[in-house]
């Protein structure tokens, strides 16, 4: 009787142990297939900022602000990412702290004319997304009809149900001919810088 009772317990200690196991493989296997799920998101364009800087010099310089008008990316974790931004060129907005209400409107307007931007004709810019590997963002940017392969520094994050893009870079405009900043060949120091500084804050949430 003794030897039943033992033959019996020990049967069920392997059976209890046999169901945890599969129950922990289920487990493993349930994650391995989750951290696999390409995500896909949109762009929360009221919490997302771009900050501009455009200069001369390190004293003489302006800065502002643009807005996003439409994106989406899709995302494996932080792998095989892919996808695209808009900018909206009609958001484009002068911050200097000092400079006064109407001059911030001339020099918009300035910026948005056709010796720079030449919003009327081109207001949006498209930003293509190609990768992320190194902490660098690898992108395709169309800009005044012309398109720019960039690699931008910035860290991206995703939790699977929101993803951000921070980052502060610099582009070089000089490859597209814009009249406004070619070089003053009468007043060098007046010339604008072609390079442009950038602070990306960009906010996406699961679709």
């Amino acid at each position: 009787m003794k030897n039943g009772i033992i033959l019996v317990g020990a049967a069920l200690t392997l059976l209890i142990t046999s169901c945890g196991g599969e129950k922990g493989t289920g487990n493993a296997s349930a994650s391995a297939t989750e951290s696999a799920t390409i995500s896909k998101f949109t762009v929360d364009t009221m919490a997302s900022t771009l900050k501009w800087k455009g200069s001369k010099s390190e004293e003489d310089f302006h800065v502002g602000s643009l807005k996003f008008k439409s994106g989406s990316l899709s995302a494996q974790g932080v792998s095989n990412v892919s996808g695209e931004f808009i900018v909206n060129m009609g958001s484009l907005v002068v911050e200097d702290e000092k400079l006064p209400s109407d001059k911030k409107e001339m020099l918009k307007g300035h910026l948005a004319a056709k010796d720079y931007f030449d919003v009327s004709k081109f207001p949006e810019v498209s930003v293509k997304v190609n990768g992320y590997k190194d902490g660098k963002l690898a992108t395709t940017i169309s800009l005044l009809g012309k398109e720019m392969k960039q690699d931008i520094p910035v860290t991206l994050t995703n939790d699977g149900s929101k993803a951000t893009i921070l980052g502060t870079f610099d582009l070089d405009l000089k490859s597209l001919n814009i009249e406004g900043l070619k070089v003053n060949e009468e007043k060098p120091d007046a010339t604008i810088k072609s390079i442009v500084s950038f602070d990306l804050n960009l906010v996406l949430n699961k679709k």
